[in-house]
């Protein structure tokens, strides 16, 4: 998580007061891989600094909820680059972004931090039991802008290669594997 502050130090001394930006909102991709199809989710959220005229560079994390019960299967950190081609006062506004991420992914969406007891049924199978890896996200949202809010519908692809660990016939084994698949959401975005 340093290196992405340290951008952010650096673009803030080049940017001489420019605005700054912070977003949050739905992240989903659909990846395919050798073993099947996993949905990827979490809640994204960005802090950026304006480098240029309507272009930002941030820092991004995408995380489950946070409580006794975990709702979503990715964490993922990393830096994003933002560029506003369409950004009226108000009215329809375009934006285009790419982020680098290192992702930590699992198969369970809902996970029970408590719970009362083993069961007599025998766990679920998944396809692989955690992952972790690089990828790339490519985003195009277009939306509808304000002066200082806008809301999104992101719109992308999503490539990561993971390092995979899974169960085969009773043992643990691991590999890298590559999952790529259309990324989706929803958010919001505030300009400072």
């Amino acid at each position: 998580m340093r290196i992405p502050l340290i951008i952010l130090l650096a673009a803030a001394a080049a940017c001489n007061g420019g605005r700054g930006s912070l977003s949050s909102g739905l992240d989903m991709s659909c990846l395919d891989w050798e073993h099947g199809r996993s949905l990827q989710w979490g809640f994204k959220y960005c802090i950026g600094l304006e480098v240029f005229d309507d272009l930002f560079l941030g820092a991004r994390a995408t995380i489950p909820v946070p409580s006794l019960v975990i709702i979503g299967n990715q964490v993922s950190y990393g830096v994003e680059t933002a560029w506003l081609p369409v950004h009226p006062m108000e009215g329809f506004a375009v934006r285009v972004s790419a982020s680098a991420l290192r992702f930590h992914m699992w198969p369970e969406h809902v996970i029970v931090i408590l719970v009362d007891g083993d069961t007599p049924e025998p766990p679920p199978e998944y396809p692989y039991e955690t992952a972790e890896g690089f990828g790339l996200q490519v985003l195009l949202s277009p939306g509808y802008a304000w002066k200082n809010l806008a809301l999104w519908l992101d719109l992308g692809i999503d490539h990561r290669v993971m390092e995979v660990e899974r169960m085969v016939e009773g043992r643990m084994t691991g590999g890298d594997h590559d999952f790529t698949g259309p990324c989706f959401g929803l958010g919001f975005g505030l300009f400072l």
